[in-house]
């Protein structure tokens, strides 16, 4: 009898053992203000912004998070559509770097790779944005007709109207914005933060075109779904006030190992999107900065180039080698976008950038002090840094840091 009750508490312990385990996470991805989160099991990645640097865990998503499956990558193949994520035709895994994960979609016949980055936007001092260069590459031995698309649901503006504005319009029903137009980016917001989305950015391989429309319709759509101007977020028998962001890469032709790519770039809100302002450094600005990230382990110290973009489209870029750096750094990510154009920035529901650059200003104060305090050298690298970060202060403020 004693036996054979051993034989069932041992499988019981087991399974409550199995159960009693931590269950593994996404791959967790940190620099400043931006997190991005990568979840292998069901292909998908959500982007988060730290809303309060004085709280650590004030990190707030984006766009819509309690279901990592209503955001996602689809391909279209010879006009049948393959859901990334959802479908057995093609393996998930997440590589890359630390600095550059990737997650890739593969096939025998079809690769898909979704490559994220940090990013700054026009007025930011720290990072608060990542970049997604999105490439398709045919695999197979036949030409096949390919086409991408990434739907973004987001939530942030669903109780307001319009539910999003761009930097030239508002958009309060069904959209569809196409290379013809001049957009530079989206908005999405509460009252308390704001998603911004890039449209068609100087310098940056943008979407064919980018929809705007009901989530669940372009959710449950073929790929390209019909297009009615009129249409509101609402209509039946769709979702009420569910609105979503769909950027698009139209189906062409594709000889054996020929790639195409598109390039997206998100963000918390900026008040000039994505391109660079005036006040930036000058286009033979050169520095180097230190990053720092996470995945799923303890914070790392990387060491990046920097490039400044200039109004001829030109750029220059620094390395160096830091050694003993910080734990906390003051990173400065490249700016997206070229300047020029021709174009002012248009200020739409600012955030408040100047609330930004005093952040900045207190994480500076706040090395100092640490360097002060532990008695630990400074590294050339980390000063320069540290002196440029000031510098693009100085720039934007002038006789505010005359005392400096």
């Amino acid at each position: 009898m004693k036996t054979k009750n051993r034989f069932f508490y041992i499988p019981a312990a087991f399974v409550l053992f199995v159960f009693s385990m931590p269950q593994l996470s996404a791959a967790e991805f940190y620099d400043s203000r931006a997190r991005l989160s990568i979840d292998e099991k069901v292909g998908r990645f959500l982007f988060y912004y730290l809303a309060d640097v004085d709280k650590k865990n004030s990190w707030e998503p984006l766009f819509w998070a309690k279901d990592k499956r209503t955001s996602f990558l689809s391909v279209s193949v010879n006009d049948k559509e393959y859901k990334l994520g959802e479908t057995t035709a093609f393996k998930v895994r997440v590589r890359g770097t630390d600095k550059k994960p990737v997650l890739a979609y593969e096939s025998p016949f079809l690769s898909i790779t979704e490559e994220f980055s940090f990013i700054r936007t026009a007025s930011s001092g720290v990072s608060n944005g990542i970049r997604i260069d999105l490439q398709v590459e045919n695999w197979g031995e036949e030409k096949v007709t390919v086409g991408l698309r990434l739907l973004i649901d987001s939530y942030l503006g669903e109780k307001n109207i319009p539910h999003f504005r761009t930097d030239l319009r508002a958009v309060g029903s069904e959209t569809v914005i196409n290379r013809t137009t001049k957009d530079q980016y989206w908005l999405s917001r509460n009252g308390q933060l704001g998603l911004m989305g890039s449209v068609f950015v100087d310098g940056v391989d943008g979407p064919d075109f980018v929809h705007f429309g009901n989530w669940k319709r372009l959710a449950n759509a073929r790929f390209e779904s019909d297009y009615v101007s009129t249409r509101s977020f609402s209509d039946m028998p769709f979702s009420s006030k569910d609105s979503a962001v769909c950027y698009y890469l139209e189906p062409q032709s594709m000889e054996r190992w020929q790639k195409r790519s598109m390039t997206i770039l998100l963000a918390a809100e900026d008040q000039y999107g994505f391109s660079v302002v005036k006040s930036r450094p000058p286009p033979d600005f050169e520095y180097g900065y230190t990053e720092v990230i996470r995945k799923d382990g303890p914070l790392t110290t990387n060491t990046q180039n920097v490039t400044v973009a200039s109004d001829s489209g030109s750029a220059r870029t620094d390395s160096n080698q830091v050694h003993g750096a910080a734990a906390i750094s003051q990173p400065n990510i490249p700016f997206v976008g070229g300047g020029g154009g021709g174009r002012s920035p248009i200020a739409i529901m600012p955030l408040g950038p100047m609330r930004i650059d005093l952040m900045t200003l207190r994480e500076l104060i706040y090395k100092v002090d640490g360097y002060i305090y532990s008695g630990n050298k400074i590294s050339e690298a980390e000063l320069k840094a540290m002196e440029n970060a000031i510098a693009i202060l100085k720039a934007r403020y002038g006789a505010v840091f005359k005392s400096f």
